[in-house]
């Protein structure tokens, strides 16, 4: 099956673009609370970029932590939690987990209770640090049942939200996990992170939404194409087949899919997806154990999580365990990329798309990354309209056949002095605050320096 973008005008994309603003006070670096294992060189060397990357988070080193994927519920309460607890105070919004400290927590049914769930990640359960603090609390996991069968209190309070998360306002903490197969694989991600534009007409968002798959009557990939990709103007694939998707015509941003429910194999993500992966490329499947494990050969028949970071990607959501195929469990896609394209953080945009708590979901990926609007005359996509778009520009005027990264800004295929205006009244802007055009002196200069002042008085395509 040959793969094509589908999306609204690259017009009425100009206009949404203009509508979008970050929300106050989001999320910053003093929101953050890095946790990393004292025994874990990797995870300390984690912690430490992640400060140099966003100066003013905060960082702990926990003592006495096995360095194990998994570990029993008495290690949490009595060895993690305490020492997270002491660090708190109400400026923290968001905690976040590091190659080196454990995935899951296994606390299994001490006898009595129905509904009882086993596992839960780390991140989930780090989300009620403040208040569980029992293995009742953690087990007891439906929270639409009440008190002793069920617990309220697993329900996300944030849960789609469009506002700007605090603990104050919401009562729990946000979290995310910084987890690859090595420091490498992590770091990349977090560089990654930080250089992350949308709405380029050579990016999109690949769904493959398979009909017959296990989740396919309560996944919500027909309302993320419909009434969130759709009407931002965001490219998309859209697949309603049996076909496994593997390739697309241009850069993914997000991929959403049943995975091997959908027909993939079970080392679909480095061996069969043939995916240029953009900057912020988020990954989404309805697989049970999707984030199982971040050590080479930890999969369970399903695609991984820390394959998608391997190959590229820079931030996901998974489960450490079975969810149950259900809306109410596993993270809303629809709601995830909305908040995203409404510009809130990473941990904003996924934990207000997902229900449950104290669960088997986690997330992976900076917290602090935001998708932001690529900017008209942006060709290299950098973020930032400057002397080296210009040099693309030079290096394609005249082009008939072109596309955005050819400095194509207009989409009418042809590089010419429509698209020299675009840059002219964008120079110097970037993803940040707005600045001015240059002033005409200079944006002559910079013209002449690469040869296109010459070429745009000879002819005009």
């Amino acid at each position: 099956m040959k793969c094509v973008w589908r999306s609204s005008s690259r017009a009425f994309f100009l206009l949404c673009i203009a509508a979008i603003s970050v929300p106050a006070l989001a999320l910053g670096p003093a929101d953050v609370l890095v946790l990393y294992n004292a025994a874990s060189a990797d995870g300390a060397a984690i912690a430490s970029a992640y400060q140099a990357l966003h100066p003013g988070a905060r960082a702990l080193a926990l003592q006495n932590v096995p360095q194990m994927e998994e570990i029993t519920y008495d290690v949490y309460l009595n060895v993690i939690r305490p020492q997270v607890l002491a660090a708190l105070d109400s400026s923290t919004n968001c905690i976040v987990t590091t190659l080196g400290l454990p995935l899951r927590i296994s606390n299994p049914n001490p006898g009595g209770y129905t509904f009882w769930s086993q596992y839960s990640s780390l991140e989930s359960e780090l989300t009620r640090v403040d208040i569980f603090s029992t293995r009742e609390q953690m087990g007891l996991q439906r929270y639409n049942r009440p008190a002793p069968s069920g617990n309220p209190q697993a329900q996300n309070p944030y849960f789609t939200s469009v506002q700007p998360f605090s603990y104050n306002a919401f009562g729990i903490r946000l979290t995310s996990r910084l987890d690859g197969y090595d420091l490498n694989d992590v770091l990349a991600m977090l560089n990654r992170a930080r250089h992350t534009y949308y709405g380029l007409p050579t990016h999109g968002v690949v769904v493959d939404d398979d009909p017959n798959a296990p989740a396919s009557s309560v996944d919500r990939m027909g309302p993320l194409v419909s009434n969130v990709l759709g009407p931002a103007g965001i490219n998309y694939t859209y697949d309603l087949t049996d076909a496994f998707i593997t390739t697309a015509p241009g850069a993914v941003m997000g991929y959403v899919s049943h995975g091997v429910y959908g027909g993939a194999p079970p080392d679909y993500v480095t061996n069969s997806l043939s995916f240029n992966l953009g900057n912020g490329a988020v990954f989404h499947t309805w697989e049970s154990f999707n984030a199982v494990s971040f050590r080479q050969g930890g999969n369970r028949g399903q695609g991984l999580l820390a394959d998608w970071i391997h190959i590229g990607g820079t931030a996901g959501t998974g489960h450490v365990e079975e969810p149950g195929a259900s809306a109410s469990n596993v993270t809303n896609e629809d709601r995830l990329f909305q908040g995203l394209l409404n510009g809130m953080s990473w941990a904003e945009a996924a934990w207000s798309a997902t229900q449950q708590l104290s669960y088997v979901n986690t997330l992976v990926g900076d917290p602090l990354m935001r998708w932001q609007p690529s900017i008209p005359g942006d060709a290299n996509g950098d973020g930032v309209v400057d002397v080296a778009d210009l040099g693309v520009v030079a290096s394609h005027y005249g082009d008939v056949s072109a596309n955005w990264s050819h400095g194509d800004f207009t989409s009418d295929g042809r590089v010419n002095v429509d698209d020299l205006g675009i840059i002219s009244s964008n120079y110097d802007t970037s993803a940040g605050p707005p600045a001015t055009a240059p002033e005409p002196s200079l944006l002559a200069g910079l013209l002449a320096a690469t040869g296109l002042l010459r070429r745009r008085r000879i002819s005009r395509p």
